[in-house]
């Protein structure tokens, strides 16, 4: 993996506030993403655990139910971490195949990249790192609700980086040959 300067890292030192995501680790085998929301509530097997006591919190942190019962991590999200939690809408790429891809393709700070089929986003994102900060993914997709559900996904990631997204629309065409006279 391409060394990420420190201030485009997710992790670190970084507060969770308002409108972040943030997986929640609750064991293992079960991650989900969460928007932090003034007044929400995450409930699970493991407690009751209050969004406001999330916000100034470290990432990384441990934080523990509302009664004491279960505890559940707080994490950046991370492109690896979202492809584990992400909806798959598509067939995805997994990390060590997204970095055979990445490494294949020499991809470094400010390259710039076109991709094909945007899907899920799975690897558009890792691709984003990749080239960031000055770098550019183009990508496009020809299904407009998976599109735009990628479209929010590197702002909630807080990558830095220009990202193009766009529909490809298909136009069926006749040979004229074909019409009918």
């Amino acid at each position: 993996m391409l060394a990420v300067e420190a201030s485009l890292r997710a992790e670190g030192e970084r507060q969770i506030k308002e409108g972040d995501v943030v997986i929640v680790y609750e064991r293992h085998d079960r991650m989900k993403a969460v928007t932090v929301a003034r007044n929400g509530e995450l409930q699970n097997r493991f407690g009751v655990f209050p969004h406001n006591e999330w916000i100034g919190k470290p990432f990384g942190c441990r934080v523990v139910g509302k009664k004491g019962g279960g505890f559940v991590f707080l994490l950046a999200p991370t492109p690896e971490l979202w492809t584990l939690v992400l909806p798959h809408r598509t067939q995805i790429l997994y990390v060590a195949d997204i970095s055979f891809v990445i490494s294949f393709l020499e991809l470094r700070p400010g390259s710039v990249m076109l991709e094909s089929g945007t899907g899920s986003g799975s690897l558009t994102h890792s691709l984003a790192r990749a080239v960031a900060p000055s770098g550019h993914v183009h990508t496009f997709d020809f299904h407009e609700q998976r599109a735009l559900a990628a479209k929010y996904v590197p702002i909630s990631l807080s990558l830095s980086l220009s990202l193009s997204l766009s529909l490809s629309h298909t136009h069926t065409h006749t040979p004229s040959c074909l019409h009918p006279d």
